[in-house]
């Protein structure tokens, strides 16, 4: 694979990337341990909060290090920690209704995210005015 693209698509340091991924395991299981403490009562603005949290990480990730896809498996990764508790949460859960349930429907709300934040933070690194650590003066 062609060195750019692949610093495209997984990020420029596979340890950083790694990091992140880490980073978004964390926060996937403080997510579903906070459902879990709270129940049903604060499914919405639990949500909220996980879906900002899943910009945030995506868009920081895609910031420092490219890589697109790495950014959409944070942003995935992140959400599944509340689908994954609302699959727990049912009370008649069917055979074929359970983990599957969770993971599509973490793909289908981390999926988007993560592409839109990932493109709206190469864009801005990559267009935005550059942040260099020397000040030019000029006379």
């Amino acid at each position: 694979m062609n060195s750019r693209l692949e610093s495209f698509l997984l990020g420029k340091s596979l340890n950083l990337s790694l990091r992140y991924l880490g980073y978004s395991v964390i926060l996937m299981a403080l997510f579903f341990g906070q459902l879990y403490l709270v129940g049903n009562s604060g499914m919405g603005n639990s949500f909220l909060g996980v879906t900002v949290s899943a910009i945030i990480l995506a868009g920081i990730h895609t910031y420092h290090n490219d890589g697109i896809l790495v950014s959409i498996a944070i942003a995935v990764i992140v959400i599944s920690g509340s689908a994954l508790y609302s699959v727990i949460s049912l009370n008649n859960p069917q055979p074929d209704y359970g983990l599957l349930t969770g993971v599509g429907g973490a793909m289908l709300y981390g999926v988007p995210i993560g592409i839109v934040s990932s493109t709206v933070a190469f864009a801005l690194r990559r267009f935005g005015p550059s942040q260099s650590g020397v000040v030019s003066e000029e006379k």
